[in-house]
């Protein structure tokens, strides 16, 4: 019932994300001429394959008011011993133009993560640095994470995106995560 519960707030963040998007496609669309990218309005889905196991996730963002930007994300976790847990994260942020493609954003975050005996909350801060570069957005970044009820956690990721179209892109990455560090591979349609 718990994850069924947190499924449907995914899939309603979700929904919320693209019905938003669309709502606002001529501003969004006016302020990408003007100065922004894509790379802050999409919605996601991906696999990612951790130390312990492989993962299932939905990932959304919008940007509400330039530059500030909402995001989030549903994680589901199955570890090799045959359980499954789930972690859901929002995160506010403001990202600065610092070049021609390359921007950085700065935000913080909070969520619950299921470690399986154990639940948790969490808040943590991290920063990004993309550059987009043709169709290819090279990103990187890092984190510190305080879970309630499990210690804290320095986190980083990195990776590239291919931009098959303005709408569409793929891209795989690496990244430290509540499950630990792994490969992911992702599509999103951007907005």
């Amino acid at each position: 019932m718990k994850l069924q519960h947190s499924v449907l707030s995914v899939a309603l963040l979700t929904a919320s994300l693209a019905l938003a998007g669309t709502a606002n496609a001529q501003t969004q669309q006016n302020q990408t001429q003007n100065r922004g990218h894509s790379a802050y309005n999409y919605v996601g889905v991906g696999v990612a394959d951790h130390d312990g196991g492989d993962s299932i996730f939905v990932e959304g963002s919008y940007e509400f008011k330039s530059p500030y930007v909402v995001s989030g994300y549903f994680r589901n976790f199955d570890n090799d011993a045959g359980s499954s847990s789930d972690a859901l994260s929002i995160k506010l942020s403001r990202y600065f133009w610092l070049g021609s493609g390359l921007t950085a954003d700065v935000g913080a975050r909070v969520g619950h993560v299921d470690f399986g005996a154990v639940d948790s909350n969490f808040w943590g801060v991290e920063g990004n640095v993309r550059q987009r570069i043709d169709q290819f957005e090279f990103y990187g970044g890092i984190g510190w994470i305080d879970y309630t009820d499990g210690g804290s956690d320095n986190q980083y990721q990195f990776g590239v995106n291919y931009y098959i179209d303005s709408n569409l892109s793929v891209g795989v990455g690496y990244q430290d995560s509540e499950y630990g560090d792994g490969v992911r591979f992702r599509g999103s349609y951007h907005f």
